[in-house]
């Protein structure tokens, strides 16, 4: 009996998305006490790891027959955002092994099989942009190059790379391929950032190493919807698509940094006086009308995400495919919400002044982090508006993560 049989839960075991969010809310200030140490590591703290695991997040989307619990995505982004507020590196790690355990749902059952049915716990890291190199040989591909931005590769026991390759038919495409620990060096010197620090986003180098065919993944047809897995995946949950599942989790967590960027600043405006007349910061005009107008920004955010996530999963449970156009509405929104985010977090920590950039304030960490999330190629805002606009004008698709 394989572990994965082993460890197959019963619905009565399954905790529901409410559940879920109530775990992440009593972590909220453990990882905050404990953000400083995870940027100074490079790396979440096993401890956070841990905690993850024990509050089975990293198993929301996972396939049910692996032990997931096959949730909507709406489930994990709810999780993403309230961690966000207390460590944005944690979350990110979380954003980034989560919704990989979901993408086994879309690909060739038998990477899942080979890497859950192993281990029902296995987590993996990835860099999907094509940088390395694949030759095709009998079976499979060699591969071999160096791939950066691999966040939680320390947590992790497989990686999934991208490579420009040959295809079955003899035409390159962009396609990724799924590599145990075993074919792989983490480099651990190469990870030196200001902001982000926590995600341990390193550089994996392989050198030579055989991927048989069926641990191939073809990003560019996952628009089409013509994802391997989904035959023998069937729960609702794999019938969003890859482009805007993944997304989305990227701009939950910058969501919920804008929230815990608010949350402080109320709490720190209220109690801060002039330094040179001692008058109340909560009667200063200026000071009401920065934080209404970062407030209410959010907020809008939030009645967006709320917006397009209700209408997705009406789409789903109707068992209707989910219109191209919308998907790329949705994935428009997956790059405004993190520059409009950040616009908040800048006009907040403009309010809330020079301490706001001392070691102790989080305030400097969401400011840093949003930054930084907002610059990934994957909420890119130009992109995803330049995308949507032709849409709109041609009824067409333009972007290759839809």
């Amino acid at each position: 009996m394989s572990l994965a049989q082993d460890t197959k839960m019963g619905a009565g075991d399954i905790p529901t998305p409410e559940e879920l969010l109530e775990r992440a809310r009593a972590l909220v200030p453990v990882l905050a006490e404990r953000a400083e140490e995870c940027e100074k590591l490079a790396r979440l703290p096993d401890a956070s790891i841990k905690a993850f695991e024990d509050a089975g997040f990293y198993r929301i989307l996972q396939p049910s027959k692996y032990g997931g619990y096959e949730h909507l995505p709406s489930a994990l982004y709810r999780v993403l955002m309230e961690l966000a507020k207390g460590c944005p590196s944690s979350a990110w790690n979380l954003a980034v092994l989560g919704i990989h355990n979901w993408a086994l749902g879309l690909s060739d059952p038998r990477i899942a099989e080979d890497i859950l049915g192993e281990d029902s716990n296995a987590r993996f890291s990835s860099c999907y942009a094509p940088f390395g190199e694949a030759e095709k040989v009998e079976g499979g591909y060699i591969l071999k190059g160096s791939w950066p931005w691999c966040s939680a590769c320390d947590h992790s026991t497989w990686m999934v790379i991208g490579a420009i390759a040959e295809n079955d038919a003899g035409k390159q495409e962009w396609m990724s391929f799924f590599v145990p620990r075993m074919d792989y060096e983490i480099d651990q010197s190469s990870w030196d950032t200001s902001a982000m620090r926590g995600t341990g986003s390193k550089n994996i180098v392989v050198d030579h190493a055989f991927v048989p065919d069926h641990r191939r993944y073809f990003i560019g047809r996952s628009t089409a919807m013509a994802d391997p897995g989904r035959a023998t995946f069937t729960a609702d949950t794999y019938k969003v698509s890859f482009g805007v599942a993944f997304s989305y989790t990227l701009a939950s967590v910058s969501l919920g940094i804008a929230d815990g960027a608010i949350e402080y600043a109320i709490n720190y405006l209220r109690n801060r006086k002039s330094a040179y007349d001692g008058s109340a910061y909560i009667n200063d005009p200026t000071t009401q009308k920065m934080l209404a107008q970062a407030y209410s920004a959010v907020d809008g955010l939030h009645l967006k995400m709320d917006r397009d996530l209700a209408e997705m999963e009406a789409y789903l449970k109707s068992g209707e495919e989910i219109p191209m156009d919308r998907r790329m509405f949705y994935r428009w929104h997956t790059t405004e919400i993190p520059r409009m985010a950040k616009d908040a977090v800048n006009l907040l920590i403009e309010g809330c002044g020079g301490s706001s950039f001392m070691n102790a304030s989080p305030l400097q960490r969401y400011f840093r982090d949003i930054n930084c999330i907002s610059n990934h190629q994957v909420v890119n805002y130009e992109m995803g508006a330049s995308s949507f606009g032709y849409n709109l004008l041609t009824g067409e698709n333009n972007h290759p993560l839809v």
